[in-house]
């Protein structure tokens, strides 16, 4: 098996993480007046997809699968972890930029 993980991926996923972490500071902290809501709930899909990627590349070597056996398990795994992400970011995070999103989407 090839090795997954080196010193230099990891220092990208931290550095997509913390990539996301100030992105969400900086735009939705200091610059979220000079947006509209519309924008504000779209463009939070950029720093929710650097958190992903990030996350699961950190984690990657921890739940890679050792045989062709586990590759099911690997799969509804890693599937759990993103729903359970995906979760967090729609129920906590935009309600947290709007607190009637589907109002500010005019859905």
């Amino acid at each position: 098996m090839v090795k997954v993980l080196t010193k230099t991926t990891k220092v990208i996923f931290w550095i997509l993480i913390i990539l996301a972490i100030l992105v969400g500071i900086i735009v939705y902290g200091g610059m979220a007046d000079g947006f509209s809501l519309k924008f504000l709930i779209l463009f939070s899909g950029l720093p929710f997809f650097f958190f992903v990627v990030g996350a699961f590349g950190l984690l990657w070597p921890k739940i890679k699968p050792a045989g062709e056996s586990t590759y099911i398990i690997h799969a509804l795994v890693l599937g759990v972890l993103f729903f359970i992400l995906f979760l967090l970011h729609t129920w906590l995070i935009l309600p947290l930029i709007c607190p009637d999103f589907g109002r500010c989407l005019d859905m």
